[in-house]
């Protein structure tokens, strides 16, 4: 008797051990899941925030045409010629200057514009001055740029304006930080059909 009740009682012991360790899982489970939504809802906020910002400083333009599509504000500060506006599989050539946005044009991280460098006081190798052409929906330029050009037209300069969704998101890429919502100020030189 004495050797089945030793049985039973291991047999219980493991029994609880399995449902604390079962219990233990649960409970890093649940926190860490906690935890990441935590993370999410708080990325979510921060881009909820750019966005607000952005609107914010859109509406100063009351003058000026505001395309908006997807989360992206396109600003035509000078209109362009009467010409065909670009789509998807169109080559686009333009300049630009890329800013940080913060309520507007802050840091200046890229540009090919000489001009603009050296009044910033830019350095850099002189073969990136040119002009830049993409064939839209190629997927080569960052989301929310890709998506700005689209309707500009030759001799159209705006701005294109995104949170970090449509940015370089939670990555820090070169000089911009991580969530960094970005403005681009573009001149479309010309717009090809494809």
């Amino acid at each position: 008797m004495h050797e089945k009740e030793l049985i039973v009682e291991r047999y219980l012991d493991i029994i609880t051990r399995m449902k604390k360790l079962i219990l233990n899982t649960l409970l890093v489970f649940a926190v860490t899941s906690l935890v990441l939504s935590c993370a999410k809802d708080d990325r979510e906020i921060n881009l909820l925030q750019q966005e607000t910002s952005i609107e914010s400083y859109v509406k100063t333009f009351s003058d000026k045409r505001v395309e908006v599509y997807n989360k992206v504000w396109r600003v035509v500060l000078e209109e362009g010629a009467e010409s065909a506006e670009a789509q998807k599989g169109d080559s686009v050539f333009f300049d630009y200057a890329a800013y940080i946005f913060n309520s507007g044009k802050g840091f200046l991280f890229s540009t090919n514009k000489r001009s603009i460098a050296e009044s910033a006081e830019m350095t850099q190798d002189v073969s990136l001055f040119k002009k830049w052409r993409v064939r839209l929906g190629s997927g080569e330029l960052i989301a929310g740029l890709e998506e700005g050009l689209a309707g500009v037209k030759r001799g159209e300069r705006c701005y294109v304006i995104f949170s970090s969704r449509k940015g370089f998101g939670p990555v820090q890429i070169g000089l911009v930080p991580k969530l960094s919502p970005l403005i681009y100020e573009v001149w479309i030189t010309d717009v090809k059909k494809n």
